[in-house]
Formats: structure tokens, C-alpha cells, sequence
């Protein structure tokens, strides 16, 4: 249902007022005051921005000026130090864990 904001001339106050849809005979009316003299205002709108599309919108400068103020901390570096660039299991592991016999999930 939209929301609409008015002025109210009667009591001089902004008043929303929700309708279930606006045709040619709708008349708005107070819920203060009860006044039908009102005027529709253009009202401002927000939208939601994903976390994903606020990150796409970050300056690329912000990645080199925290590589280089803490090296430790830069992408390239956290890959190599956690193993994040190679599978987390090989075919060897996954068949030596298969061979031992052990019940629950295998990877």
C-alpha cells in the first residue's frame, strides 16, 4: 500500500496517509484534524544497497593504502598464510580418510 505525504491547511502539519490505491474520486482527508484541504507533497525515497554493491563501490586506492599500511593484512598475503588457494582436501586425503574406516562424513 503507498504511502503519501500531504500538508494539512487546516491544522499546518505533514500527515501521511496510506491508501490501498489513489483513483479520480479519492479524497484525502486529515487524520488529525479531519480537514480535507490538503496538498500532496513530492516526498523523498530511499532504496537498500547491498553489502556486495557497496564494496564494488569502494575506491580501489582503499585496497593499496591498507596493503600498505599493514602488509600482513593484504589479500595476496592472507591466501598463502591460511592455504586459501588450494583445495581444502586432496584426492589423497579424502581416499586415506575413506580407507581408515571411520563412520560420519566423508569430504
Amino acid at each position: 500500500m503507498p504511502i503519501y505525504e500531504y500538508a494539512c491547511h487546516t491544522c499546518k502539519r505533514f500527515v501521511e496517509v496510506i491508501t490501498r490505491r489513489v483513483s479520480d474520486d479519492f479524497e484525502p482527508h486529515c487524520p488529525r484534524c479531519n480537514g480535507t484541504k490538503l496538498t500532496r507533497m513530492i516526498s523523498s525515497f530511499s532504496f537498500h544497497q547491498s553489502f556486495q554493491s557497496k564494496l564494488e563501490q569502494l575506491d580501489p586506492k582503499y585496497d593499496k593504502m591498507i596493503e600498505a599500511s599493514n602488509p600482513d593484512l593484504s589479500f595476496d598475503n592472507l591466501v598463502k598464510k591460511y592455504g586459501l588457494n588450494r583445495p581444502m582436501s586432496t584426492p589423497e586425503e579424502r581416499k586415506k580418510f575413506r580407507e581408515s574406516g571411520s563412520k560420519g562424513l566423508v569430504p
